[in-house]
C-alpha cells in the first residue's frame, strides 16, 4: 500500500474541506451584515414612528438628467458688464465679485409686505425687474424663495436648469417692513463646463435617510421635499470646481434647518445654515467645510425645517 499517496489524498481532502467552511463562513456573515442593514423601508417606518412628515417626491426623476461636475474659471464679467452699463448706480466690493445696488427713493413697491405676505403679482413685478436692464446677466437667474429671517427674495443662477445655491451666484432683493424692495446684492458665478463623465447620483429619499441616521431628523419633524443644486466645492485662483449636492430643508417647531448631502456619495457637508428659504445663503466653507459620511447610528432627538 502506497501510504505516501494515502496521505496526500488526506491531506488535499481536508484542505478542500477548509476551503470550504472558510467560503460558508464569510457568506453567512455577508447575508448577516446584509440582512442587518436597515433597509429603505425600514427607515421610512421608523421616521413615520417618530411622527416625521416625510416629502412627496414624486416627480423627481434624476436618472433622465445628465449631471455634470462643472469647472467655472476666475473673471471679472460683473466689473466689465458695471463699467458699460450706465444703468447700474451701485458699486463693487474690492475684488470686484460682488455687486450692490441701494436705491432708498425709489424703491419697487410691491403689494405685500414681510408680515402679511406677498401677492403673485409682487412676485412677478420682481422677475420682471430681474429680467430687466438693471441688473446683470439677469436672464441666468431663477426665482428660489423668500427668506423671512433675511427678509430678502432669492435668486439664483441656474446651470443646465440646476441652482447654483450657495451664495456663490445668488441675487437677494432685500424688502422692509412696508413692502418697499429698497436695494439688491448680487454674485456671479459665470459662464460653467461641464467636465469629465456623467454623474450617477443618489436617490433623494436616501439624501433623507442619511440625515436621519446621522441624528438629523428629530422626531415631529416636517422634511420638504429634496433640491437638487450646484455647490462651489473647489476654489482656486484661476477656476471654481462646483460638485452636484441634495438640498434638504428640514423644520420643526419655528426653526428651519437646510442642510446640504453629496448628492454622489451621500456625505453630510457641514454646517448646516439656518434660514426660512429653500436656497441658503453661502456659508463659505468650500475647502474647511467638516463632512460626516452615512452612518447607521439611531436617530435621537434633534431640531429642523424647510419648504419646497
Amino acid at each position: 500500500m502506497d501510504f505516501k499517496k494515502i496521505a496526500r489524498i488526506f491531506i488535499l481532502t481536508f484542505g478542500l474541506l477548509n476551503i470550504y467552511l472558510i467560503v460558508s463562513i464569510f457568506g453567512r456573515q455577508d447575508i448577516q451584515y446584509t440582512s442587518s442593514e436597515p433597509t429603505t423601508n425600514d427607515n421610512i417606518a421608523n421616521m413615520e414612528e417618530l411622527d416625521i412628515k416625510l416629502p412627496d417626491l414624486e416627480g423627481i426623476d434624476i436618472q433622465e438628467e445628465e449631471i455634470f461636475p462643472l469647472q467655472i474659471n476666475a473673471h471679472h464679467l460683473l466689473a466689465d458688464e458695471f463699467k458699460k452699463n450706465d444703468k447700474l448706480t451701485g458699486s463693487l466690493n474690492k475684488d470686484e465679485t460682488v455687486y450692490y445696488e441701494s436705491f432708498p427713493s425709489n424703491p419697487i413697491k410691491l403689494e405685500g409686505n414681510p408680515i402679511e405676505g406677498f401677492t403673485d403679482e409682487d412676485y412677478d413685478l420682481l422677475k420682471e425687474f430681474i429680467s430687466s436692464d438693471r441688473v446683470m446677466f439677469g436672464s441666468e437667474y431663477h426665482f428660489a424663495g423668500y427668506d423671512e429671517e433675511g427678509k430678502r427674495f432669492i435668486f439664483n443662477q441656474l446651470v443646465d436648469d440646476i441652482p447654483i445655491a450657495d451664495g456663490t451666484s445668488e441675487i437677494s432683493l432685500y424688502v422692509n417692513e412696508t413692502g418697499e424692495v429698497y436695494s439688491y446684492e448680487q454674485t456671479y458665478a459665470g459662464p460653467a463646463i461641464r467636465q469629465g463623465n456623467t454623474l450617477e447620483l443618489i436617490e433623494p429619499i436616501r439624501a433623507i435617510e442619511i440625515l436621519f441616521l446621522n441624528n438629523e431628523i428629530s422626531q415631529g419633524s416636517i422634511v420638504h421635499k429634496p433640491v437638487l443644486t450646484y455647490r462651489r466645492a473647489l476654489h482656486l485662483e484661476d477656476l471654481s470646481m462646483y460638485s452636484p449636492v441634495w438640498l434638504v430643508e428640514v423644520e420643526r417647531s419655528s426653526e428651519r434647518n437646510l442642510f446640504r448631502v453629496d448628492a454622489v456619495n451621500g456625505t453630510i457637508i457641514k454646517q448646516p445654515s439656518v434660514s426660512s428659504d429653500s436656497s441658503d445663503s453661502s456659508d463659505e466653507q468650500e475647502n474647511t467645510d467638516e463632512e460626516k459620511t452615512e452612518t447607521d447610528g439611531q436617530n435621537t432627538e434633534e431640531e429642523m425645517p424647510s419648504e419646497e
